[in-house]
């Protein structure tokens, strides 16, 4: 029987070098999502020099690409995420999400020739995961046809399960009214900004009656040109998550009723446009969920249970093949995603290591699909059953 934890181990360690010098790199020069030119070309470079067929762009986002060894099926895909937050930069350590699909890849890819093992591998770059949705587009354009699981791996303060995945939406909400002076002629105008705050009044009322799970936030983005001017347009960006697709569509058209309300109760005109490439909650698998938790446990990097949820177009993936994603402890002490301690912390030697212990895991993972017709067949069904649960 090969021995996939230490082939896989040898392989991480003699490619560290390399890795870090691009987990480096990215996360010193952040680009924003489907900006990463450096980043993508960094990964392909990699990619390209140890062997991988390259197709980049992998469809009409620049910055993606999809990187294959081998052919046939089965097929397994590893995920990469490269792009960062404005101003914040890799506060979501996207750079290490990137060094542990590389990691893996470079592993499973080397298993794989060693060992003659049938099958494909994919290394998948996805860009744009913050906000823009890389992964619905990459959708949407087949980049995934033909591939039958996936994995990747996320940085956080604690190793274990990811717990599921919120479904979100954005909208962006404009209101229009009219300007006048607000000493000597207020009662001439409009004012947007009051529809703005009778907007977030009617969120924060409606809060109450929402589920634990869900989550609705905002900021305003405009809100008037001066305080002696009544502001003629006011404008604010919101998301709206929940736990399953069905109460995410249930909050919009709550949401969109509130955003009609406040323009009601102003005066103002109003528009309400959901953004592109909503993120959908994930389906899980148990097979795959529970082997990266055993593989975890084996290299000591004590899985806790998790209950934050994060959302990810992942999600979306997820909702079309079967998939897991799993935390890794990237972090001494518990900080938080999205600030900038965290961002300090993506660029520390230990988080670098730590991607390295979750690129074991993938790699394991991987390995473990392509040579095993049980795993596979389990992975399968579990995936089928709970897509048919979700269609009653």
């Amino acid at each position: 029987m090969i021995d996939f934890q230490k082939s896989t181990a040898d392989s991480i360690d003699k490619n560290k070098p390399l890795i870090k010098a691009v987990s480096d790199a990215i996360h010193a020069n952040p680009e924003l999502g489907f900006e990463e030119f450096n980043a993508s070309a960094a990964q392909i470079d990699l990619l390209i020099n140890a062997g991988f067929n390259i197709k980049s762009p992998a469809g009409s986002l620049t910055t993606s690409f999809k990187a294959e060894f081998g052919s046939g099926s089965p097929a397994f895909c590893l995920l990469s995420e490269y792009d960062a937050l404005p101003e914040l930069g890799h506060a979501c350590g996207h750079n290490l999400i990137a060094a542990s699909a590389l990691a893996a890849g470079l592993a499973v890819k080397e298993v794989m020739e060693q060992e003659a093992i049938p099958g494909r591998l994919v290394v998948m770059g996805t860009p744009g995961e913050e906000t823009k949705g890389g992964k619905v587009i990459m959708l949407a354009e087949n980049a995934f046809e033909g591939i039958d699981a996936c994995a990747m791996t996320h940085p956080f303060h604690v190793t274990g399960q990811d717990p599921g995945n919120l479904a979100v939406s954005r909208y962006d909400v404009i209101f229009n009214g009219k300007a006048a002076h607000a000493a000597s002629e207020p009662e001439a105008g409009i004012n947007a900004l009051d529809a703005i705050n009778l907007l977030f009044c009617g969120i924060n009322a409606w809060r109450q009656q929402l589920p634990e799970t869900s989550r609705i936030h905002g900021i305003i983005t405009e809100g008037g040109i001066a305080p002696n001017i009544i502001p003629e347009k006011a404008c604010a960006f919101f998301y709206i998550r929940a736990v399953d697709n069905a109460i995410r569509d249930a909050m919009e058209a709550r949401f969109e009723n509130i955003v009609k309300g406040a323009a009601l109760m102003t005066g103002c005109g109003y528009q309400c446009s959901k953004v592109l490439h909503s993120y959908d909650a994930n389906i899980p698998n148990t097979p795959l969920n529970g082997l990266v938790l055993k593989l975890a446990e084996q290299l000591e990097m004590e899985p806790q249970v998790v209950s934050s949820k994060i959302s990810t177009d992942f999600a979306n993936v997820t909702q079309q093949i079967p998939g897991v994603s799993f935390f890794f402890r990237a972090v001494k002490d518990p900080i938080s995603l999205h600030s900038r301690e965290f961002e300090k912390a993506s660029g520390d030697v230990f988080a670098f290591e730590q991607a390295m212990q979750a690129a074991r895991v993938l790699a394991v993972t991987a390995l473990m699909y392509l040579t095993d017709g049980k795993l596979r067949e389990a992975v399968k069904a579990d995936f089928a059953k709970r897509k048919s649960g979700l269609k009653k």
